[in-house]
């Protein structure tokens, strides 16, 4: 259980975050913190100039009377310049602490530095970090500062193991972005895909951290599984398996440690997603010779509602942020297309009329865009879409498809596959296209991957 027992930053509210592989604890911070900032959002999202704001990260140092551990210090600075710079909010600036100040135990009050130092070089934010490594405990101390004002913005102090650094620096990560954009960061989030390697007839599922660290095997069943969907809360996964020689619905609730088959309706029960309330699943099943979308209880697979009745196939849907409606892909027209329609069922919207096959919808709850699938002359390509059918935008334009996206928790990036060399790859990009990241490297195909929300 990871427990945020403390916010400095007074504008934050109190929260409670679990996570079902890491155990961490953190704790008050310090007494005699210097004095807080007011509330004060830096960028305003919406903004057609947003600006990266300027920010220095100063080496860590060892806390009063705790040996130094360079190989810790500079792999906790690491994680944290590639969270901020991976945001998109940030103008990381290069290290000049060498000459602005010297290296020592350190104080992380204001007191016990000069900020007139870090605003010659353009910094307008500051981190500062101390830390403490008693064999496999590691403690460490955050703060980020107004350069400016001079004064402290928000503080934390954490403790966990020393195995779980990455989780550790993430999470403040994740603070800074909170207190300079109002919107949570990515970097707890967890990511699920498919894996097969080469010439094996079965796929495994596995997951990582945003940024492809720390993957784990999550299935070993020796058979073939697809789709999975993390629910809202992160702590359950739905997918796919064939292990009974039926393409059936299973769930694995994480916190309790089970697996459970949701729906084994003869024929397909795939491409599950979860509503905003964990309460229900839509998905894919088997009527008469063809595909249909349904609506099922989350927790005992018991169906709902048949919303689409077609002599064509559905599949592929997803919610809209408020659950009122549902995106799926129909080849009612005769080629695969993107359609909406009010979760009580109802009349069907076409969305997309660009081009002939588009595919793999995905509705942001923050941005309220669909990113899906469309083959552009011969490739498929990533676009995104207004739910009214307005500003539809290709985001990449690469040589080999890209596929099965899905945007990350707050909506400022989208995961997709690409194949590269003959093998589909985990990749990302900003919401706009821009800053695109690969994350997977080895010879293991990946499919159908989907984000989680933070941990």
């Amino acid at each position: 259980m990871l427990s945020i027992i403390k916010n400095i930053k007074l504008s934050l509210p109190n929260t409670i975050i679990t996570t079902f592989v890491l155990i961490l604890l953190i704790v008050f911070a310090t007494g005699g913190l210097p004095a807080r900032l007011e509330a004060r959002i830096y960028l305003e999202l919406d903004s057609p100039n947003l600006r990266r704001i300027p920010l220095a990260v100063a080496p860590l140092q060892p806390l009063y009377g705790c040996q130094e551990d360079t190989e810790s210090a500079l792999l906790g600075r690491k994680i944290l310049i590639d969270d901020l710079e991976f945001s998109t909010f940030f103008e990381l600036l290069d290290d000049t602490s060498n000459y602005l100040e010297k290296p020592k135990s350190c104080n992380l009050s204001q007191e016990s530095f000069d900020f007139r130092n870090w605003s010659l070089i353009g910094a307008e934010l500051l981190i500062k970090a101390g830390y403490s490594l008693n064999g496999k405990k590691l403690v460490v101390e955050f703060r980020l500062y107004d350069t400016l004002t001079g004064k402290m913005i928000v503080g934390k102090r954490y403790r966990g193991r020393a195995k779980n650094i990455r989780l550790l620096f993430h999470k403040f990560a994740n603070q800074v972005v909170k207190s300079v954009t109002g919107l949570l960061g990515e970097f707890t989030s967890k990511i699920a895909f498919g894996g097969r390697h080469k010439n094996q007839p079965t796929q495994e599922l596995y997951s990582s951290d945003y940024d492809g660290h720390g993957r784990r095997q999550i299935t070993q069943n020796k058979s073939i599984n697809i789709s999975p969907a993390w629910s809202q809360d992160a702590n359950k996964l739905a997918f796919t398996s064939y292990r009974r020689d039926n393409p059936d619905l299973y769930l694995i609730d994480f916190m309790k440690g089970k697996e459970y088959r949701l729906t084994n309706r003869k024929g397909i029960n795939a491409a599950a997603a979860w509503s905003a309330d964990n309460h229900h699943l839509t998905l894919m099943q088997r009527y008469e010779n063809h595909s249909e979308i349904t609506i099922i209880k989350a927790g005992s697979g018991e169906t709902v509602q048949r919303l689409t009745k077609s002599s064509a196939n559905q599949a592929s849907p997803c919610w809209s942020p408020d659950n009122s409606e549902i995106a799926f892909v129909s080849d009612r027209s005769g080629t695969p297309q993107i359609y909406i329609t009010a979760t009580q069922g109802g009349r069907w919207r076409r969305l997309t009329r660009k081009e002939n096959y588009n595919a793999n919808p995905d509705w942001s709850a923050h941005n309220d865009k669909v990113v899906f699938s469309s083959k552009i002359d011969s490739i498929f390509q990533i676009c995104t879409i207004n739910p009214d059918g307005t500003d539809h935008q290709q985001q990449t334009y690469a040589h080999s498809n890209c596929e099965t996206p899905c945007w990350s928790p707050n909506g400022r990036h989208i995961l997709f596959t690409k194949k590269i060399n003959g093998i589909q790859q985990l990749m990302v990009m900003d919401n706009k296209g821009h800053n695109l990241k690969q994350l997977t490297f080895d010879k293991m195909a990946k499919k159908s991957p989907s984000w989680s929300a933070n941990r």
